[in-house]
């Protein structure tokens, strides 16, 4: 009988363990946005700016994700220090300090003190959310179209690429056209941003473009 009863509780006890879940197995996809402290982002960017004059840059970015800290809210955020040049030998000069965190359900970056949701957890394709939810900007109603899917910026091919499709509103007065791509253990490698308005024979607007051209860990 003592056998019988040890046999029942031994089925029962590895049921019971075949049924809990294995939660450090599933993927949410925070490591489309690693968030390292130490690492470095590189891109080359254009901007044009259309009104009565255009005004066309070219420069070099560099993100270097600075120090964690704990914010107002009792948050582990990130201080991003952000480097610009103007030709391809110049030195890097510090142009300003961003903070971005990411949470258990979101992946914030605050831009000259202005807070958008760039991606939400877990990351799946056609997930919608409002980008501007934290600012007093228009609602953008941001959605994943692409989750691990292939896209190549620059010299660069990637098999795990997450699309966010941030803004597509054409008309025959407006073209606002906004996406960003972000690689697993990478982060954004690509953004796109087309904010026209055609008028009286006039464009006004920014057509900005940011492509990663390198990336890793600060000597």
């Amino acid at each position: 009988m003592k056998y019988i009863l040890f046999l029942f509780g031994a089925v029962i006890l590895l049921g019971s363990c075949q049924d809990d879940p294995d939660f450090s197995a599933i993927d949410l996809g925070y490591d489309y946005f690693p968030n390292e402290v130490g690492t470095f982002l590189e891109y080359e960017v254009d901007s044009i700016s259309y009104g009565i004059e255009t005004d066309t840059t070219h420069f070099w970015l560099r993100e270097v994700v600075a120090e964690d800290f704990i914010d107002d809210e009792g948050n582990l955020a990130t201080r991003i220090e952000r480097y610009k040049k103007f030709q391809a030998d110049d030195n890097y000069t510090l142009t300003d300090v961003w903070v971005q965190k990411r949470t258990s359900t979101t992946a914030e970056r605050f831009e000259e003190n202005v807070r958008y949701v760039r991606l939400v957890f877990p990351v799946r394709v056609n997930d919608a959310w409002d980008g501007n939810a934290y600012n007093t900007e228009d609602p953008w109603n941001y959605t994943y179209t692409q989750v691990d899917g292939t896209h190549q910026v620059g010299t660069f091919s990637f098999d795990n690429a997450l699309r966010v499709q941030q803004r597509e509103n054409v008309n025959l007065v407006d073209q606002e056209e906004a996406w960003e791509v972000y690689v697993r253990d990478i982060g954004l490698v690509h953004k796109r941003l087309t904010d026209l308005t055609y008028q009286n024979f006039q464009i006004s607007g920014v057509d900005f473009q940011m492509e990663l051209v390198s990336y890793g860990f600060v000597e």
